[in-house]
């Protein structure tokens, strides 16, 4: 398995925390690319990302995530959509969270699907069709994993149960509860 993280400048690093350890501990390769070779998140770090956005495709993986952030700057950027309609014409794995549920609004691939955001869709109506807002923290509706910022945790689980990364229903719990600090003896 082969995982694709789309960062930019400002993404919310905590949203994908949960979902890069879990994908680190499954062996799955994880790869980083960005618009320019490196970014800075919402914590002010900067990051050196593996490829530009230039030197990728989608082919190459079986999952792409997105971080939430400001889509704002970058909802016409060219690029980032003709990568996530590559990962969705091929129905392989996007998983978006947060703000970056906008850029699948953007690229025409939320379409008349169902999916969670914690942006406030009325700001963007290019993007959303409020009659296909879940009112659940995380949706996953054909090869669309999205959710709302706060349900990180929750967001990082339900892509490892899709990708059937945890080996029986046990260690998905474990896994919430290490996430959950509930794992006290």
């Amino acid at each position: 398995m082969k995982a694709l993280f789309l960062l930019y400048d400002g993404y919310v690093e905590w949203e994908i925390s949960p979902l890069s350890y879990i994908l680190s501990v499954t062996d799955c390769e994880v790869e980083t690319t960005a618009l320019q070779s490196e970014v800075r998140h919402s914590g002010q770090f900067t990051v050196k990302v593996t490829k530009t956005i230039d030197e990728c495709s989608g082919e190459d993986y079986d999952l792409l995530i997105i971080p939430g952030g400001d889509p704002e700057p970058l909802l016409e950027e060219s690029k980032i959509s003709q990568l996530i309609q590559e990962f969705d014409r091929s129905s392989k794995w996007i998983a978006a969270i947060c703000g970056a549920s906008t850029f699948l609004g953007a690229s025409s691939v939320l379409r008349e699907r169902e999916y969670s955001t914690s942006i406030e869709i009325e700001e963007f109506p290019t993007c959303f069709n409020p009659a296909y807002k879940s009112k659940a923290d995380v949706t996953v509706c054909e090869n669309l994993i999205t959710a709302e910022g706060n349900a990180y945790v929750e967001f990082a689980v339900a892509v490892g149960k899709e990708l059937y990364l945890f080996e029986d229903r046990e260690d998905e719990l474990e896994t919430v509860l290490f996430f959950k600090n509930q794992l006290r003896s």
